[in-house]
């Protein structure tokens, strides 16, 4: 069971890497094509996670207009993690904007959508003859869930967010009913 975590945990990291390299790319090669110089792609890096666990939680928004984005977050855990928490999640989302007056925004406060793609590992009793131990048992569940928060973003392209939401898995196949999700944000708007 280990091998096949590991596995997964290493093709996962090498299918993100590849998906930001490709978007990065891509969109860099279509923004000095087209001249625009209002930056539409946003990398944000919770800086909260990585300080507070052994883990990483990148996000990239597509700015929509000046009154929404899309996007899609990923965590990974780098350590061992106990059933609370997943392993790994995907959270796909749209975000809709308010009280926005700038003219160019996709900022300030911000209500979100997300749907929840997680997996980790669940602690098992095995019950043998003559024996009790551990193991350990794989699980995958989909959820959905909402987050408010606020965005600032500076002239020359810095972000800064504070976010705080939930929401609840649907699957049986995981002891946990929900998850929480939010943070402190950092990161850059680019191209």
């Amino acid at each position: 069971m280990k091998k096949l975590g590991k596995h997964i945990k290493h093709n996962m990291k090498k299918f993100f890497l590849s998906v930001v390299c490709i978007v990065i790319s891509f969109y860099q090669g279509q923004g000095q094509n087209e001249g625009n110089n209002e930056n539409k792609h946003e990398f944000r890096l919770d800086a909260l996670e990585i300080l507070a666990t052994p883990s990483i939680d990148i996000s990239y928004e597509y700015v929509i207009n000046k009154f929404s984005g899309a996007g899609i977050t990923t965590y990974l855990s780098l350590g061992d993690t106990d059933n609370v928490f997943p392993k790994y999640a995907f959270d796909p989302y749209f975000r809709q904007y308010f009280l926005n007056k700038q003219d160019f925004g996709a900022r300030g406060l911000f209500v979100e959508g997300l749907v929840r793609f997680a997996g980790g590992e669940n602690e098992t009793d095995i019950v043998g003859i003559g024996s009790n131990s551990l193991g350990t048992d794989n699980w995958f569940d989909i959820g959905v869930g909402f987050v408010i928060g606020q965005k600032w973003t500076s002239q020359n392209g810095f972000v800064f967010e504070i976010s705080l939401g939930g929401g609840r898995y649907f699957l049986d196949d995981n002891d946990n009913i929900g998850f929480l999700k939010g943070g402190i944000l950092i990161g850059y708007r680019l191209f």
